[in-house]
């Protein structure tokens, strides 16, 4: 399904969710998102990003627009579990 030209919906394993064949996590698959028309084919309800600047220009326009939602860990709780990670 990743080097398909066209979004293909489907249903991995035994879940109660659909995906469709592009990883929008990172850069190059926005782009083929994009490319793809993902937004605009209405195919997906909620898409996961680590790039939203790049998503919001690429991926949304003024038919399409989206929302966002941000999750952040508490600083605290980032910096003591980086002390741990660099104490192994």
């Amino acid at each position: 399904h990743d080097q398909s030209d066209e979004i293909v919906v489907f249903r991995p394993g035994d879940v109660n969710w659909n995906t469709v064949n592009v990883d929008t996590t990172i850069r190059p698959g926005i782009m083929r998102a994009a490319k793809m028309g993902l937004v605009q084919s209405h195919t997906t309800d909620l898409i996961f990003t680590m790039e939203p600047q790049v998503a919001g220009e690429h991926l949304y326009d003024e038919f399409n627009r989206g929302r966002i939602l941000a999750l952040f860990r508490h600083p605290i709780d980032r910096v003591v579990s980086k002390f741990y990670y660099l104490q192994t």
